[in-house]
């Protein structure tokens, strides 16, 4: 085992004549190290009061317009919250009370419908909700549900080579990523991961992951194929975040955090990832289906910015690792936390699907019980939800009333919006406001 460094070159390609090649090259000696195998404390847990000025608890309000079954999709604003529930493909506006608002889009074949949504975003400069339809493109809506226009006739199949995808929208510029998960070959571009587009969201400039230069022909031999079941080759999202009015993302597989440099349209490193662990065989820990041995090799899966710490989630084998490095004294203190790799058999295969869930979870010192972060919203909110219908999605108030908090008008607070709920409620909203 050795050290990992990404150090000074990646290369990001482009495919047409607006779409030049780049180099990105910095001064290694300048990029700070997140080193994750020496000189780190090993801690019990770590908590959200070290990142959140404020914790909110919010009770979505539940009518026969409001009812919600499993959230798919949430973003959290300074005046809204915004729902997407799991094979109902309606956006739900609520206020950052709770209050019931309406209802964004319209479900049908016409003109202005839609059949699927993948993905939606909000631009809160203009009161727009953008809903992005795998069959149809990406539709505008207002903030009352009146639709605006069609931002892109282009497809999902047109745009992306993989049914995982991000949308942003940030400082007025639209991006797109993708994971490997490449099913259409046909397309013009290259084996990209992230991408600035224009307003009608053709690709302007795209970045490839620097793990994948090199891998291409394999990648495209090992894609998803929809004629016929395969044991393809995929990979978890790129980490995106935007704090700080920064925009800064971490691809998979690799030991580097970049930086969007505006003016430039570059990636810039901004911190480098060390580690001493072995990542194992490229081939075996990307195949859909798994061998169990897959997961026994280091990976790190996420990653969260705040105000003075940089949080790194990963996994070997079925030991999860919260990693919290300082940015002041450059210090690493790591949580470990025992998780389940989970089997099940899938038709046609010979051998079982096997994933390892990965909940990002710190203590919440400021109410009581434990913070997992499921939604990350605008740089700025942290969001965990309470189903009150769920075994696994729910909170123990045994385990909030023997906690030491910081806030004991906090803490009962907390216990009695849980004690409220019934079998008829919506979800609960824990909503922590970052530093």
């Amino acid at each position: 085992m050795k050290y990992i460094y990404i150090l000074l070159l990646c290369i990001l390609w482009g495919c047409s004549s607006n779409k030049r090649q780049q180099t990105i090259i910095s001064e290694p000696e300048k990029i700070p190290t997140i080193n994750l195998s020496e000189n780190i404390s090993e801690v019990s847990s770590l908590p959200l009061s070290e990142v959140a000025t404020n914790i909110e608890f919010v009770q979505l309000e539940s009518t026969d317009e409001s009812y919600l079954g499993e959230i798919q999709r949430l973003h959290v604003t300074e005046y809204d919250i915004w729902i997407e529930q799991k094979s109902f493909f309606y956006i739900y506006h609520f206020s950052r009370s709770g209050q019931y608002i309406n209802k964004i889009g319209k479900i049908g074949q016409g003109p202005e419908e839609y059949a699927t949504c993948s993905d939606f975003f909000i631009d809160e400069n203009r009161k727009e909700v953008y809903i992005v339809s795998g069959e149809k493109g990406i539709l505008v809506y207002d903030f009352e549900g009146n639709f605006k226009r069609m931002a892109t006739k282009l497809r999902q199949s047109d745009i992306f080579m993989s049914s995982e995808t991000q949308h942003i929208l940030f400082n007025k510029n639209f991006f797109i990523s993708q994971n490997m998960n490449f099913y259409n070959p046909t397309t013009a571009d290259s084996l990209w991961s992230f991408a600035l587009v224009d307003s009608a969201f053709h690709k302007k400039k795209i970045f490839k992951n620097p793990i994948h230069i090199g891998k291409e022909e394999q990648i495209i031999a090992n894609r998803a194929q929809m004629e016929r079941m395969v044991n393809y080759w995929t990979e978890h999202m790129t980490s995106i975040a935007t704090y700080s009015n920064q925009l800064t993302l971490k691809f998979p597989d690799t030991d580097t955090i970049y930086q969007y440099n505006f003016d430039k349209e570059e990636l810039i490193p901004q911190y480098i990832i060390a580690t001493e662990e072995e990542k194992g065989d490229y081939e075996a820990t990307h195949k859909w289906f798994k061998e169990r041995n897959a997961f026994n090799y280091f990976t790190i899966t996420a990653y969260y910015p705040t105000k003075d710490f940089i949080y790194l989630l990963g996994n070997k084998g079925d030991k999860i690792y919260t990693y919290c490095y300082n940015k002041q004294n450059k210090k690493v203190r790591v949580q470990k936390r025992q998780g389940k790799i989970t089997e099940r058999k899938v038709p046609w295969f010979n051998i079982p699907y096997r994933r390892m869930e990965r909940p990002f979870v710190l203590n919440n010192d400021l109410c009581g019980g434990s913070f997992t972060v499921e939604y990350y919203s605008y740089g700025k909110y942290w969001t965990d939800v309470l189903e009150p219908n769920s075994d696994n999605n729910w909170i123990d108030i045994k385990e909030i009333r023997t906690s030491t908090t910081k806030d004991e008008k906090k803490q009962l607070e907390f216990i009695k919006t849980l004690e409220n709920v019934n079998e008829n409620s919506n979800p609960i909203l824990v909503i922590a406001t970052l530093k």
